[in-house]
């Protein structure tokens, strides 16, 4: 099942095996391999050009409070193998393209990444770092999150070769988009 704990013991696990920081190691075999420039994490006072903030109605115990504020006072100091990273939506479809055109790993890898492993509910299962399901009869594999200030998600037709990618800067701002794609936001 998911869990940011997992991919923040992931995170450990390849620096331990790499002696790589985990953003060092990211950087040389994904985001220079599928062209994303614009993709990291660095401490919030670090500028980085176009950094949207983001806009949330939520306090640090998660207590809706009606008054939109920055979500800059919630965010983690600097992003993790779990998330808190920067990127722009040019950047993930360089990514989507890189995966589903096997630059970052071959075809049987890709597909072992990408294949549903655990049945979540009928037509839906978790794979690697993705979920693979049936929407309208077609496949569609991917994720979304959500933070405070913070909703996205990225998911890919694999058999059409259209990629849907949603950032928003709002609690709930890629809610509509999910809706009339027919998905319920974050469930899988």
């Amino acid at each position: 099942a998911y869990s940011n704990e997992g991919y923040i013991v992931l995170g450990l696990i390849i620096e331990e095996v790499t002696g790589q920081s985990y953003w060092d190691y990211v950087g040389e075999k994904v985001l220079r391999p599928a062209g994303m420039a614009d993709t990291g994490a660095c401490d919030l006072e670090t500028e980085v050009p176009d950094r949207a903030i983001g806009y949330t109605t939520f306090d640090a115990e998660g207590n809706d409070t009606g008054t939109l504020a920055e979500n800059t006072p919630l965010m983690p100091v600097v992003g993790t193998s779990a998330g808190g990273s920067y990127s722009t939506v040019e950047d993930l479809l360089s990514f989507a393209n890189a995966l589903l055109d096997h630059v970052l790993l071959s075809p049987e890898s890709t597909e072992l990444l990408l294949e549903g492993k655990v049945e979540i509910r009928e037509g839906r299962h978790y794979a690697y770092g993705f979920f693979d399901r049936i929407i309208r009869g077609q496949r569609v594999v991917g994720h979304g999150g959500g933070a405070p200030g913070v909703c996205i998600f990225m998911d890919m037709f694999p058999d059409s070769g259209y990629t849907v990618i949603v950032l928003s800067n709002t609690d709930l701002g890629c809610f509509p988009v999910l809706e009339f794609l027919g998905q319920h936001p974050f469930v899988p």
